[in-house]
C-alpha cells in the first residue's frame, strides 16, 4: 500500500513539474505582450509586430501620462489573464465547447494528460497569485539588505 501512495505522489509530482513549467511559460507570454503593449505607448516605438498601428498613434497621443499608463498596464495585463484562463477552462471542459468535444494538453513525450487530477484554470491562478506574491515580497525588501 506504501508503495502505491509513493508512486501515486510521484506521478502527481510529475504532473505538478510540467504544470509549472506550462503555467510558467503562460505567464512570461502575458507578461511579454503588457510589456509589448506598454512600449507600443512611446512614440517612437516600431510597431511592425502590430496591425492596429493607427489605433496605437491615437494611444499615443491620449496615454503620455506614467499614472494613465500604469492604469493601461494594469487594464491589459488584467485580460491577458482573464484569456488565458478562459482558454485553461474550456481545455479543463468548463466550457460550451464540452458540449460538442473535450480537448486535452498532452505531453508529447509521455503521452499523459497535463489535465489529469487538477483544474489548470484554478491551478493557473493559483500560480499567478503565488507569483505576485513573491514580487511584492522581493520588490519591497529594505535596500540596505542587499
Amino acid at each position: 500500500m506504501q508503495n502505491i501512495i509513493n508512486i501515486a505522489l510521484v506521478i502527481r509530482g510529475r504532473y505538478m513539474d510540467e504544470e509549472q513549467i506550462l503555467f510558467e511559460r503562460l505567464k512570461q507570454i502575458k507578461d511579454y505582450w503588457v510589456k509589448t503593449s506598454i512600449e507600443g505607448l512611446d512614440k517612437n516605438s516600431d510597431l511592425i509586430w502590430s496591425e492596429c498601428e493607427t489605433e496605437y498613434n491615437l494611444l499615443q497621443s491620449i496615454i503620455c501620462d506614467e499614472e494613465v499608463k500604469k492604469a493601461y498596464s494594469t487594464v491589459v495585463d488584467e485580460l491577458m489573464k482573464n484569456i488565458i484562463h478562459s482558454i485553461l477552462v474550456m481545455f479543463d471542459g468548463g466550457d460550451s465547447l464540452s458540449d460538442k468535444f473535450n480537448i486535452d494538453i498532452i505531453n508529447a513525450d509521455s503521452k499523459e494528460s497535463l489535465k489529469e487530477e487538477s483544474s489548470l484554470n484554478e491551478e493557473f491562478l493559483g500560480y499567478l497569485l503565488d507569483s505576485e506574491e513573491k514580487n511584492k515580497i522581493i520588490i519591497n525588501y529594505p535596500s540596505n539588505l542587499f
